[in-house]
């Protein structure tokens, strides 16, 4: 009893006191966008790093290339990864070789996803959400050097600190520093629409349905994405996210009369009679989708009742490798929602997967070999065996013989004289005889007659 309550303390305690999202520009080695080509480098090629290297570069996943030129100065970090070094002969896809310059590039933008991290972040929730929401204190760290393309949509957030120079807790005073920026090591970039799309204000959520990260969405770039490939048959992508995952979710409509609290009691207490350690989940409404002119103006109120009418999605992933417990939780979940629902719901592991087509290819040849195994006892084959050779004896040849008990026939030629069944060894059984006996009636003994 109390674990469960000290789980439901902490999920919906947790996220409104820990709203600090802190600006990470993810330097991955995995980006095809990182490297001057905009290709990843293969196992022929050697990656050229620059002589300094402002951010860390994080080596994720396995990688196979020729070799490493360091920078002089800089930081790589190997994050779950695997490194290869030299030419891989099987690599049929590595037709180049070569130099290939990683960039240290550190323009980047708001609306992507992985420039963020919060420890309210989990592997479950959409990378829309991992853009900093409407009750979240942005940060940038100290003497941080960035470029930031500032979103074209209009995003709320609670307040902006950078390093120890600015705290800024108004839309206008976050303008006003655009504006007046002098430190070239740190810069916003306003939007297309040359405008900050950024506007700081303290406001809460009124609506006992739950309220979205942001009241009308962003368009999420997923251009710096890497997407790991799903390690489960017939993979799934909830709303929001950028890549296909492993897991399952659900999405369903709501009104004001919908209690999210409840809900989310509801969601943990399935959870935890599945084992709330193996199982990761995010619940959500989501933004409403308008044109950007039909909510210019209505961004700016402080009022964050959303809950009208809207959806809500439930996203479940299993926390570490893929096993189908969360597709099972997903299930169960949909299964006791009353109403129109959408799931989504992700099949066996590959490591399991196809599992039915093994076996039955594993039965086909046993029964084969059985088969043979029953041949070979009833229908064994002939030896072969030579006698000694010696000059002074009589010529002798290679027989066959097969120990079946029944009568033998053998063939002769014409001319001649030696009778059938004597014992000088110029006879030899047809070796097609037992394949054809099923078709051919012979009739014993045989008796062979010479034409005139």
């Amino acid at each position: 009893m109390w674990e469960t309550y000290i789980l439901l303390v902490s999920i919906f305690i947790l996220p409104t006191t820990l709203s600090i999202v802190k600006w990470l520009p993810n330097r991955s080695f995995n980006l095809p966008v990182n490297f001057l080509n905009g290709k990843l480098p293969c196992s022929r090629q050697t990656v050229v790093f620059p002589e300094n290297i402002i951010e860390s570069v994080r080596l994720e996943s396995e990688i196979s290339v020729s070799e490493f030129v360091l920078p002089s100065e800089g930081e790589i970090t190997l994050a779950n990864g695997v490194i290869s070094f030299g030419a891989d002969p099987n690599d049929s896809n590595c037709t180049d070789d070569g130099n290939v310059y990683y960039l240290d590039n550190s323009v980047t933008s708001w609306a992507q996803p992985d420039m963020w991290s919060s420890t309210k972040f989990n592997d479950a929730t959409p990378d829309a959400e991992r853009i900093p929401c409407y009750d979240d204190i942005v940060e940038f760290p100290q003497n941080a050097q960035f470029t930031i393309i500032l979103p074209d949509d209009n995003q709320i957030v609670k307040e902006i600190r950078i390093g120890k120079s600015a705290n800024i807790t108004t839309t206008d005073a976050f303008s006003n520093y655009v504006s007046m920026q002098k430190d070239q090591s740190q810069q916003f970039i306003l939007n297309k629409f040359q405008q900050s799309g950024v506007n700081v204000m303290k406001t809460s959520c009124k609506s006992r349905s739950g309220c979205p990260c942001q009241k009308f969405g962003i368009n999420v770039d997923c251009s710096a994405k890497f997407c790991p490939v799903p390690t489960c048959d017939n993979p799934i992508q909830p709303i929001g996210h950028c890549c296909k995952i492993c897991g399952g979710y659900i999405t369903f409509a709501v009104d004001r009369s919908f209690d999210m609290m409840s809900f989310k009691e509801f969601v943990a207490k399935i959870v935890h009679d599945y084992g709330s350690d193996n199982i990761l989940w995010h619940i959500s409404r989501l933004p409403q989708v308008l044109k950007r002119e039909e909510y210019t103006d209505l961004v700016l109120d402080n009022d964050n009742d959303f809950g009208a009418d809207g959806q809500v999605q439930v996203v479940v992933v299993d926390k570490r490798e893929y096993t189908g417990d969360s597709a099972q939780v997903t299930n169960e979940i949909q299964y006791r929602i009353k109403g129109l629902k959408t799931a989504a719901i992700s099949g066996s592991p590959l490591s399991k997967s196809g599992i039915n087509g093994k076996i039955a290819v594993s039965m086909f040849f046993t029964v084969i070999l059985v088969m043979g195994a029953v041949y070979v006892y009833y229908y064994r084959v002939p030896e072969h065996w030579v006698e000694n050779l010696n000059l002074n004896r009589p010529r002798r040849v290679i027989s066959r013989f097969q120990r079946r008990t029944e009568s033998v026939v053998s063939l002769t030629r014409r001319d001649s004289g030696t009778p059938i069944g004597t014992s000088i060894n110029t006879g030899f059984r047809n070796p097609m005889y037992d394949s054809k006996r099923g078709r051919v009636h012979v009739v014993e003994p045989v008796d062979i007659v010479e034409e005139e």
